[in-house]
């Protein structure tokens, strides 16, 4: 049962830990950051890694958590089962896109293949102009570095041109992260 309409932030983050306990302390204060704020958590629905930890600092009592997960990822093993509400999806796409459109903002904390074709599709789709949803990269331990020097080849090669069509924030910290959510939605 969803219980408030506020603000949607969807958390693109890793199923496995890293190896930094940054990694993991960050996933748990942004989770915790979300609900003192009363707002709504959408996320792959995992309970290992970064996903877990987020969840573990996320207050359910102020806001809620909305689950996205493939069916062939619906195992109770691997997956939190103590959310508002768990949506079935067909496969990871749908699962992107679907957590994609309930989202008023994305954060992507750290993580693997997953979590970076996560991030570069809505990218893509804000520099096509299909979506407008604001995203911020939280770059903790400088981990999304190589990124943004990627993006800055790729504006020097002109192969992308105007950056600000992504509409997209590097943040080094929660507190930032949060403070630029609660001044710009």
């Amino acid at each position: 049962m969803i219980k408030n309409k506020n603000i949607n932030v969807c958390v693109f983050c890793g199923s496995k830990q890293g190896n930094k306990p940054c990694f993991l302390n960050n996933a748990k204060k942004l989770g915790y950051s979300i609900s003192e704020n009363k707002w709504n958590l959408v996320y792959g629905g995992g309970n290992q890694g970064l996903m877990g930890s987020l969840v573990d600092g996320f207050d359910s009592s102020r806001g809620d958590v909305i689950s996205v997960v493939p069916i062939s990822l619906n195992n109770k093993k691997i997956l939190y089962e103590n959310v508002s509400k768990k949506i079935l999806v067909k496969n990871l796409l749908l699962r992107k896109q679907k957590m994609i459109n309930l989202s008023d903002i994305i954060i992507t904390l750290p993580g693997g293949f997953g979590t970076l074709d996560e991030l570069l599709d809505i990218l893509a789709l804000n520099y096509l102009g299909i979506k407008k949803k604001k995203i911020i990269i939280l770059n903790i331990n400088k981990y999304w570095d190589p990124l943004k020097k990627l993006i800055e080849n790729m504006k020097g090669y002109e192969f992308i041109d105007d950056l600000e069509k992504c509409n997209f924030y590097f943040f080094d910290t929660v507190d930032k992260t949060i403070k630029f959510i609660k001044n710009n939605l």
